[in-house]
């Protein structure tokens, strides 16, 4: 019987809604009474439009794609960690940058001491990655509060600035897991792995 290290990951995907943006008016100076003032709103703004009324840098833009669920393993003949690709997919109407919280514990897990296990980010040439190796478990130990930036995605029409042209950047990358473990015994192990995206404006 094949004995496998495995762990499932569990990410949320994050699907910003709309709220309307301020537009910058000039003032006006009112001598007497009255004065009038212009009222702009957006109902149901659209965060997949780079034309929506949301404020740059707003949470409301973040609209991105990750696994629900992602898996390692290794086996007693090959100690190095294996893992299928997963992707993370910008949506929105603005790039994208993400990060990476690293790990936490979900199951009273019991880490063999010569443990690693490294997240790999695979950027292209128009997005490489800003951090393409991060480890997260080092000697059996989880590696606390990480904070690390991983990748910035373009927008879902390839756009990493207003003025850029369409395709010049990926809106999507791809991640994998690696490390090693010499353990023959088989041990079930489970982590929540946290992303924190956040808009980039233009």
């Amino acid at each position: 019987m094949t004995r496998l290290i495995r762990a499932s990951v569990i990410i949320a995907t994050i699907l910003g809604s709309g709220l309307f943006a301020d537009k910058a008016f000039a003032d006006q100076t009112i001598q007497g009474g009255t004065a009038t003032i212009e009222v702009n709103g957006t109902l149901g703004a659209d965060n997949t439009n780079p034309d929506s009324t949301i404020p740059e840098g707003d949470d409301n833009w973040i609209n991105v794609t990750v696994p629900t669920s992602t898996i390692f393993y290794n086996t007693p003949k090959n100690s190095s960690i294996q893992s299928p690709t997963y992707s993370i997919t910008n949506n929105s109407g603005r790039p994208v940058s993400v990060s990476t919280e690293g790990l936490t514990t979900v199951a009273n897990n019991s880490e063999p001491s010569d443990f690693d296990l490294t997240l790999n980010t695979v950027g292209t040439s128009t997005n490489p990655a800003i951090t393409d190796t991060i480890n997260l478990i080092n000697k059996g130990s989880i590696q606390q509060s990480l904070n690390t930036t991983l990748i910035n995605l373009a927008n879902k029409d390839g756009k990493l600035t207003s003025n850029g042209a369409a395709n010049e950047g990926d809106n999507s990358a791809k991640f994998t897991y690696g490390g090693s473990s010499a353990t023959t015994s088989m041990t079930t192990l489970k982590y929540n792995l946290g992303f924190t995206f956040k808009s980039i404006g233009w």
